[in-house]
């Protein structure tokens, strides 16, 4: 299995293809530079507010955000436990159940 994508690595492409570096897009989003740097690096995830505040500079919706992180938390949990929930019982279906 690849390594999954961050979404870090895809706000990292986006701001470069822009010429805007992480501390100016944190002033204009009048949040912690750190706070951007460290979604660059892998090091903290998007929230709903991050995903707000994105999607309202980059002009596109904050679900777009939201979902690379959700995709990119199940792409890791699938990665790591994968395997094992796999071997887990399921849910007995009923003869006539839909």
């Amino acid at each position: 299995m690849t390594t999954p994508t961050h979404p870090g690595q895809v706000l990292a492409g986006r701001l470069s293809a822009v010429g805007v570096l992480p501390t100016e897009l944190a002033r204009q989003l009048h949040v912690p530079a750190n706070r951007i740097t460290q979604i660059i690096n892998g090091k903290r995830g998007i929230t709903g507010d991050s995903a707000l505040r994105l999607a309202h500079w980059f002009g596109d919706a904050p679900e777009f955000w939201m979902s690379l992180q959700a995709q990119h938390e199940l792409r890791v949990a699938a990665r790591e436990a994968g395997k094992k929930i796999r071997t887990l019982p399921r849910r007995p279906v009923q003869a006539g159940a839909a």
